[in-house]
């Protein structure tokens, strides 16, 4: 308790002796007289109603004294009571007021004590300060140069403990980095690996891609120019032919002029000879009749004469006989004048048939002259003029090619490596090339390169599928599309067939003989009634797993070379019919473009399932089977060749699926007998770059087809390019002493994969089938496409004996 605050002393009803002695305070510094209340004792103090404080304290001695509680107000105390009451409030007031003084006195008391007692410890301090002192501060001195080398001991002892500390976790952190460091060092490498073999694959596809779109920008700039450079001759060609047309008009038209003048002059010269002959003529026979004249009047006088001597012989007879004379001689004489008028009559008829024959024999011969010289034709005016026109002599026309004969020699083996093997070693090929060329009529394996060895066949893998589906499939089978009525009215079910090839033009610019978009929308309607069609259902239900097989590249589909593979399309997912930009949704095209063929271009398109049993409103049947082999391999129709796999797949209970198809077309190669040791297929068009083909096998396809030992196969090697003239060999003569035309073969390109696999028929009328994979082409597409085809050449053009 702080001086100057005494405890209130307890009072003496409280049993008390009225002082309580402070701690604080030494017990000979406690005040020696007493409260007057405790030296009244007990007895003296009445009893009182005052409640001590609860508790003693500084505060006590100016709290103010708490009454008794007064009685409850419903009770009406006795007047004595109440007068004891007043007494007992009396006293303990006064009681109260005497504490109060008696504490102040205390209070006085202590405080002067306390005040004495500070004041001799003052001293007794200031003393012993002065005393102790100079100790004081030397052992203040020690005890802070020992506190403070403890201090420094303890410093450099946490000091120490903390470099260790921090040592030790330095060295952790160390570790932890270092091991941190070669996780994200794996890591970075692992990612960089990965990155980098997503660039190397993103490189080499779009190498590919960029050489595919090379080789197809390329050969799209070289068939423009030279549409181009045929445009501008046909140009050439038709201005020349304009000159030449109007010089000929100009030197016809001259020519006839002249003509026409050179006839009407021949003409007036024939009409003037014409009329000298006639006057010669008439002359001639006036000279001829007046002859005729003389000589009959000089007969007829010499008849006179000899008729008057005659008389005069006889005059001397009798007169009677006189008169009869002389009237014979009358008549004579009237005779010969009645014939000389006859006479004169019969020249001048002579003379007009003179002129007649005159006139005809003019006519003739202005007739003559103008079909000599063509006269006045306009056919001469328009035609070109072309002197001294000599026309060849003809002949039956040769074969274009060389006839197969059995008796054709067989290339020499040796010759032919001979000739083969340096070609082969071209740098364009790179490494890993394959090859093999058999005599068809023999199977004789004239040359073999590796041909066992299963390559990546790209689009020669067609080869397979156009036999799979020659042999599993009718060659007159149809592949049919159908539309059917959906769940509501106006819904119509577009029903997927798996033919790419239904067209939306009529007919078709892409695949001759197709199904129509348009046949179809007429049956629909036709089948409806005039009923409106608000949407429109594709199912592709026929078709199902993936829509691009593994080893597709993620640009492939959709593509200019290919699509998903769906079981419903149209234009062969063309979007744009006669283009090569393919869709990637082929099955909502196909519904789109039988809306807008049913006059609701709006209607909803949807992919979904037909309901059971629906009535079938149309159907449409695709170009058959063989016509669709042939376009698939004339064209390397990817879509058209993954379908068709589809369709033999389900032929043989196999999943319409790229894995189903590749099964059933080694089920259809083994049936047909062929080794398909080797064979491996991801999809039935050649563009996955998991396929493995042996060039053996694809050599067994071409000659298989070409010996006729498998039936129905015979269609392959009609839908083989042609080099030069079609296909996918359209720019690729092959030159040399080789026959034009004797190379047909299927070409296979993906980025590194040069192939080429089909028939050649040698100079000397021998056919030979061959295949070449150069999977791993080094050189440009160009450099290989060459460096291909000047084996071919090579194998045309070679006697090899």
């Amino acid at each position: 308790m702080p001086a100057g605050d005494p405890e209130v002393p307890p009072s003496a009803a409280d049993g008390g002796d009225g002082t309580t002695p402070d701690p604080s305070v030494p017990a000979d510094a406690a005040p020696a007289a007493t409260t007057p209340d405790a030296a009244a004792g007990p007895a003296a103090e009445p009893a009182r109603p005052v409640r001590e404080p609860a508790e003693q304290g500084p505060q006590a001695a100016t709290a103010p004294v708490e009454q008794a509680p007064e009685p409850p107000a419903t009770e009406e105390p006795p007047p004595e009571a109440a007068g004891e009451a007043a007494e007992a409030r009396r006293a303990a007031a006064e009681q109260a007021a005497a504490d109060l003084a008696a504490v102040k006195r205390w209070a006085a008391e202590r405080a002067a004590a306390e005040r004495a007692a500070a004041e001799e410890a003052e001293r007794a301090a200031a003393a012993q300060a002065e005393l102790d002192q100079a100790d004081v501060e030397g052992a203040r001195a020690e005890q802070a140069a020992a506190d403070l080398a403890a201090v420094r001991e303890w410093a450099a002892q946490q000091a120490a403990a903390a470099r260790a500390a921090e040592d030790h976790a330095a060295a952790e952190r160390a570790v932890a980095d270092q091991a941190e460091a070669a996780r994200a060092e794996a890591e970075r490498a692992t990612v960089e690996r990965a990155e980098a073999d997503r660039v190397a694959a993103e490189q080499v596809e779009a190498g590919r891609l960029a050489a595919e779109r090379a080789a197809a920008e390329e050969a799209d700039g070289q068939r423009a120019a030279a549409a181009a450079a045929m445009a501008a001759e046909r140009t050439a060609i038709e201005h020349e032919t304009a000159e030449r047309a109007a010089t000929a008009r100009a030197a016809a038209a001259e020519r006839a002029a002249v003509e026409r003048r050179a006839v009407a002059e021949r003409a007036a010269a024939a009409e003037r000879a014409a009329a000298e002959r006639a006057a010669a003529e008439r002359a001639a026979a006036e000279r001829a009749a007046g002859e005729r004249a003389a000589g009959e009047r000089a007969a007829v006088e010499r008849e006179d004469l000899a008729r008057a001597q005659a008389e005069r012989v006889t005059g001397r007879r009798a007169a009677p006989e006189r008169a009869a004379p002389a009237a014979g001689a009358t008549a004579v004489t009237s005779g010969r004048r009645a014939g000389s008028g006859a006479g004169s009559s019969g020249r001048l008829v002579k003379v007009l048939v003179a002129a007649v024959l005159a006139l005809v024999l003019v006519a003739a011969g202005v007739v003559l002259a103008l079909d000599l010289t063509g006269g006045d034709s306009p056919v001469a005016v328009d035609a070109e003029q072309v002197p001294d026109a000599v026309l060849p002599d003809l002949t039956e026309p040769g074969p274009v090619l060389t006839p197969l004969s059995a008796e054709a020699p067989v290339p020499d083996p040796a010759a032919l490596a001979a000739v083969l093997t340096p070609l082969l070693g071209s740098p364009a090929f790179g490494s890993g090339l394959s090859a093999q060329v058999v005599d068809v009529a023999t199977g004789q394996v004239l040359f073999d390169r590796d041909a066992a060895d299963p390559g990546t066949p790209a689009s020669t893998a067609k080869l397979l599928t156009a036999l799979a589906a020659l042999t599993t499939l009718e060659p007159t089978d149809t592949l049919t599309t159908t539309v059917v009525a959906g769940s509501t009215p106006g819904e119509v079910v577009l029903v997927g067939g798996g033919d790419p090839t239904l067209s939306t033009t009529a007919p078709s610019v892409d695949y001759p003989g197709a199904a129509t978009i348009a046949d179809l929308a007429a049956q629909v309607q036709q089948a409806l009634g005039g009923q409106p069609v608000t949407s429109v259902v594709v199912d592709n239900s026929l078709f199902s797993g993936p829509l691009t097989a593994q080893g597709w590249g993620a640009d492939d589909a959709p593509s200019t070379y290919a699509a998903p593979v769906t079981a419903t399309a149209v234009d062969g997912a063309r979007q744009t019919p006669g283009r090569t930009p393919r869709s990637g949704s082929p099955g909502t095209d196909a519904g789109a473009a039988l809306a807008a063929a049913l006059g609701a271009p709006d209607a909803a398109v949807s992919l979904g399932a037909a309901p059971a049993r629906a009535r079938t409103l149309a159907s449409v049947e695709s170009a058959p089977v063989a016509r669709l082999v042939e376009q698939a391999l004339t064209a390397s129709d990817n879509l058209l060749a993954e379908s068709l796999a589809r369709h033999v797949a389900i032929a043989r209970g196999l999943p319409a699926t790229f894995q189903g198809a590749g099964q059933a077309i080694g089920a259809a190669l083994a049936e047909a007998g062929l080794d398909t040791t080797g064979l491996a297929l991801s999809d039935a068009s050649g563009l996955s770059r998991d396929d493995r083909v042996p060039a053996r096998l694809l050599v067994d396809v071409v000659q298989a087809a070409a010996d006729g030992s498998v039936p129905d196969a015979d269609v392959l090697l009609s839908g083989l390019p042609v080099a030069g003239y079609d296909g996918t060999l359209t720019d690729r003569a092959v030159a040399g002493q080789g026959i034009p035309g004797s190379v047909r073969a299927k070409t296979g390109t993906l980025l590194g994969v040069n192939d080429l696999a089909g028939t050649v028929q040698t100079a000397d009328g021998r056919l030979l089938a061959f295949a070449i994979l150069a999977d791993g082409a080094t050189g440009s597409l160009e450099d290989t496409e060459t460096a291909l085809d000047v084996v071919a050449a090579a194998l045309a053009g070679c006697g090899c004996r």
